[in-house]
């Protein structure tokens, strides 16, 4: 299953906005995302539910694998909105898809990775601290 880079991170951008103690459908999220095909958001739900980046309710009792359409996404775990904290801003993820030569090639987690070595990267930067002191450390 190929991930969808784009599509994995406005599914975390739309799931942040669900309100405290609702939730909507995969369907629903679909609906917002127009651009992406329903397989490729299925595919990203799922694995971010196995990932526990977020958190559905009414999953299917008797496959633990199967996600459908008319599940219902609860919110982000405390796992997603770390992750979402990584890729959120526009410029960090501008910047990796110009700066990475192999960008259409790379993982998302690899992404993400990239995304925390460059936020690092700013703090340090910021607080003027010595360059590698957090980059070994891993946020999400």
């Amino acid at each position: 299953m190929t991930i969808n880079k784009e599509c994995a991170r406005k599914i975390l951008l739309e799931v942040e906005q669900i309100p405290f103690g609702n939730t909507i459908t995969i369907e629903q999220l679909h609906e917002k995302l127009p651009e992406y095909k329903i397989e490729d958001v299925l595919n990203i739900v799922t694995l971010f539910n196995k990932d526990h980046y977020l958190t559905l309710s009414d999953k299917a009792p008797y496959d633990d694998s199967n996600v459908f359409r008319d599940n219902k996404i609860n919110c982000l775990t405390e796992k997603g909105y770390k992750t979402l904290d990584l890729i959120r801003d526009d410029n960090i993820w501008n910047l990796i898809k110009e700066k990475v030569p192999n960008y259409n090639e790379l993982s998302f987690y690899t992404i993400l990775d990239i995304a925390n070595k460059i936020v690092n990267v700013k703090i340090n930067e910021f607080f003027d601290l010595p360059k590698d002191l957090f980059t070994n450390n891993n946020r999400w």
